[in-house]
């Protein structure tokens, strides 16, 4: 997910809460920590099953439905790797094709990883200009 984003996640859960996060980016991760650890503990984790096996709720937005198939599916480093937790919430908010989501969904309910819903973020550009420019009103 994008930077703002997990900034506002960090600043608006509980302070003893811990945020695991993990990007294939290594730098951004720590300056993100460096910046916001102040709000709170935040753990960077190696792999998506190091962030399923210590957090309940896991929220991911990535590029592709490749890359959603790795963070969930990937049989070493991914969620399906990490012990099992029906409690386990997971919302992948990418804009990805329908049947990589389902493919998805599916697998991780089969191997009973917990509770996986599809909720996408779009940006819609035209919305964003025009109030940048003071249009709308």
């Amino acid at each position: 997910m994008g930077y703002a984003m997990c900034m506002n996640i960090r600043k608006k859960i509980p302070r003893e809460s811990t945020l695991y996060i993990n990007d294939v980016y290594t730098p951004a991760c720590e300056r993100f920590k460096a910046e916001y650890s102040a709000l709170g503990p935040i753990e960077i984790v190696p792999t998506a099953r190091e962030a399923a096996e210590n957090a309940a709720v896991l929220i991911s937005i990535v590029p592709a439905g490749k890359d959603v198939m790795a963070v969930y599916l990937d049989e070493k480093t991914g969620v399906v790797a990490a012990k099992k937790n029906k409690d386990r919430l997971m919302l992948e908010c990418s804009t990805i094709d329908v049947a990589s989501t389902k493919e998805v969904g599916r697998r991780l309910a089969e191997e009973g990883s917990g509770t996986y819903i599809d909720a996408p973020v779009s940006v819609r550009t035209f919305p964003c200009i025009c109030i940048q420019r003071n249009i709308l009103t």
